[in-house]
């Protein structure tokens, strides 16, 4: 496996490099979140993404949702 893969979101097709053997380098830790808004965009991307990583633009976006 590649040390940072680049992989495209699933929720919006956006091209980003995820950082899986790093994750404390990744993008994705950028993205401030609560246990409560972690546990749920957990369980959507897993039924409805595969479990597959998120862009940050979605992770906030969700963020924002789940907010409303």
């Amino acid at each position: 496996m590649e040390k940072h893969a680049p992989d495209s979101c699933p929720r919006c097709g956006e091209i980003f490099v995820c950082k899986v053997n790093n994750i404390l380098q990744c993008d994705c830790m950028k993205a401030v979140l609560t246990k409560a808004e972690t546990a749920y965009i957990a369980n959507i991307t897993e039924w409805e993404y595969d479990g597959n990583c998120l862009c940050n633009k979605c992770l906030e976006d969700l963020k924002k949702e789940i907010a409303k």
